[in-house]
């Protein structure tokens, strides 16, 4: 469902991303675990087809992000490292021109924000300037937005940034059902994130992907007690 193919992008003379590949089925969830600068953030732009590969190709639903922006797209949820949201729309409003772009309209739209809403625990809030939500509040408007239109591929970049302790563990619990029925990529440098919500994980450093594996295939690899150790074990043997 999602698919990175060698992909490369420099900017000047740095190699951001090297040579990149991996896949993601649905059902599971590939944690991307990186230091910052690794290049994690550049590889899932390019995934959601806002930058461009110097050489590669990602995939969504089997349908090229550069060739077939539109259909890509249709099939793709984004939550950037960097939320933007229009801060004169209220959450409702905001959701409301999130919904025709994905053929949603009318009751079944409504419905949807509804429980949308609910699951980030915004439903107070939904006629409520975006301008005046908090930095974690924001986090979980543009979480809903993002899984709006229940895609079958989804791509997290460092989800957790802004949420409090209890909610960034109903994000976890959210994320394990969404991978039921979606192809779910989460990238953070967090590992103790990483380990709860990943079936596979991938270990990036200076631009390359060094690792891939279960947590237990990390672990036998690098002779590592835990996800840290293995990740630091990975990043110093480079």
């Amino acid at each position: 469902m999602l698919q990175a193919v060698n992909l490369w992008k420099s900017f000047g003379s740095t190699e951001a991303v090297r040579d990149v590949s991996f896949s993601v089925q649905r059902g599971e969830v590939l944690g991307l675990l990186g230091s910052n600068g690794a290049g994690k953030s550049t590889t899932v732009r390019m995934m959601a087809g806002l930058a461009r590969p110097d050489r590669g190709t990602a995939l969504v639903g089997g349908h090229d992000v550069g060739r077939q922006p539109i259909l890509a797209k249709a099939s793709l949820g984004y939550l950037p490292e960097t939320v933007v949201l229009y801060d004169r729309l209220t959450l409702r409003e905001y959701l409301e021109f999130l919904g025709p772009m994905y053929g949603l309209t009318g009751e079944g739209l409504g419905a949807r924000i509804d429980e949308q809403a609910r699951k980030v625990e915004l439903a107070r809030n939904l006629d409520q300037e975006l301008g005046t939500f908090s930095k974690g509040m924001t986090q979980r408007a543009a979480l809903a937005g993002a899984t709006l239109h229940a895609p079958p591929a989804l791509i997290l970049d460092e989800p957790g940034t802004g949420l409090d302790p209890r909610f960034v563990r109903k994000l976890k619990e959210w994320i394990q059902e969404l991978a039921e029925d979606t192809a779910v990529l989460v990238c953070t440098h967090v590992t103790s994130f990483a380990e709860e919500v990943s079936d596979r994980l991938a270990i990036m450093h200076e631009g390359a992907i060094l690792a891939t594996g279960t947590l237990t295939e990390l672990r036998v690899a690098t002779g590592a007690r835990d996800l840290e150790e293995a990740f630091v074990r990975t990043v110093e043997g480079w």
